[in-house]
């Protein structure tokens, strides 16, 4: 994505297309094929997810992803989650009382920084949107890297500022989403990874892809954000009177969280990392 624009003249902004309006247009309305979420569960798989792997969810919220886990690939799962409501948020999650599932997946308190378990416990962590809040990003990576056995894989989703984020801009949201600003410099992200005796096996820009996905399919997620974004702006002290300040900060917050991936200003990775004694070698 360039950084610079050329400037353009009056005559040339309403001059006459060479390509034509039609043309235009038909070239925009098509798809990029973007990929959906479900490229996540896919590394998974080829990974070596199965009924044999033991997978710790760091950050699991309400579970959701473990059941995904579970249906796909049949594997034990631990979460682990900070937040004691959203632990209580489970019971709601579809398919989560289902005995099969329920004697696959179990739930544990507990804070990245100090992983409750023994190390080289888990043949696989799965990392999803949530390393943007441990205040000491090494740490929380090394952790991660004891409980890993020497030849599994930590699978890490995670969002970055791109240049296109203005500081004004990241000073409002990062607050509102509870994140350590440092942590969504790539840059100083990989650092830390390095740091922490991990090394990246694969890394895979995402873009704006599963935002352009589920507004293709449907779904329409970042067309309502943007819808509620501009009332949430248009009058903050409504909002801010019925919701309270701190969940209307916050629901303006995701709301941008999204806009922004489709502008550009934010863009999410995935990565692969493995202890850095293995580094290169492939999945099981």
């Amino acid at each position: 994505m360039g950084d610079t624009t050329e400037a353009v003249s009056v005559e040339e902004m309403y001059g006459e297309l060479p390509q034509g309006e039609e043309v235009i247009d038909a070239l925009l309305d098509r798809s990029l094929d973007p990929r959906s979420p479900d490229m996540l569960f896919e590394i998974a798989g080829e990974l070596g997810a199965g009924p044999d792997t033991l997978l710790l969810d760091v950050g699991c919220r309400d579970g959701r992803h473990m059941v995904e886990l579970f249906r796909r690939f049949g594997c034990r799962t631990v979460g682990l989650e900070l937040v004691w409501a959203n632990l209580h948020r489970r019971r709601a999650v579809e398919g989560i009382a289902d005995p099969s599932v329920r004697d696959r997946i179990h739930f544990v308190q507990g804070t990245i920084d100090t992983l409750p378990f023994p190390d080289g416990a888990f043949d696989l962590l799965w990392c999803r949107d949530m390393l943007i809040h441990p205040p000491d990003l090494t740490r929380a990576l090394a952790e991660c890297r004891r409980v890993l056995r020497p030849d599994a894989r930590l699978l890490v989703f995670q969002m970055f500022a791109t240049p296109w984020l203005e500081p004004k801009e990241a000073a409002r949201l990062w607050p509102s989403v509870g994140a350590v600003p440092e942590n969504t410099d790539p840059a100083y992200f990989e650092h830390c990874v390095r740091e922490a005796g991990l090394g990246i096996e694969r890394r895979d820009e995402v873009s704006s892809e599963w935002r352009e996905h589920a507004e293709e399919s449907g779904r329409r997620i970042t067309s309502t954000q943007l819808l509620r974004a501009a009332r949430l702006l248009r009058d903050p002290d409504r909002f801010r009177r019925e919701l309270g300040r701190t969940a209307s900060d916050v629901e303006l917050a995701d709301c941008l969280w999204g806009v922004y991936q489709m502008i550009g200003k934010l863009s999410p990775r995935v990565y692969v990392l493995v202890p850095a004694s293995h580094r290169g070698r492939k999945g099981r």
